[in-house]
């Protein structure tokens, strides 16, 4: 990943944040070394480089169609906040739910912790509840509260 040494910090990490969200989450996978602290946390919990890494290799595997538009992002400091939408087909397993066949579209937020040139802490939050009833796991008569 080349980034120019002139541009701003925010830029910068705006900048890595678009690579990950289309290019990384898209299947090149190699990104993640040079994004991600080895002692990267997500949501408290130490997940290091190998974290996104699966969890992207898990959603591809279940949607290999998955496309991603970014709704909004900004930067304040060392933290960058981001909402995107991902959508796909379910062909494949995820998270114990066997394929439907159904196309999803699932709003993610996350806030990315930077220190030292990489993200070091992600607090995300997806919506599971959407997926689940979108591929039908859950029934029509389950509603949100």
């Amino acid at each position: 990943m080349t980034i120019p040494a002139e541009s701003s910090a925010s830029e910068r990490y705006m900048q890595i944040a678009r690579q990950w969200f289309t290019e990384g989450w898209t299947g090149n996978l190699a990104l993640a070394a040079d994004i991600f602290s080895g002692d990267l946390r997500t949501n408290g919990v130490h997940v290091g480089v190998a974290g996104p890494v699966g969890r992207i290799r898990d959603r591809l595997t279940a949607f290999p169609d998955l496309t991603t538009t970014i709704e909004d992002m900004f930067v304040s400091g060392d933290k960058l906040a981001v909402t995107l939408m991902w959508r796909g087909t379910h062909t494949g397993d995820y998270g114990g739910v066997a394929a439907t066949g159904r196309r999803v579209e699932v709003r993610d937020t996350a806030i990315w912790h930077f220190k030292g040139g990489k993200v070091a802490e992600i607090l995300t939050l997806q919506d599971q509840f959407g997926i689940l009833k979108q591929v039908g796991y859950l029934p029509d008569s389950v509603h949100a509260a």
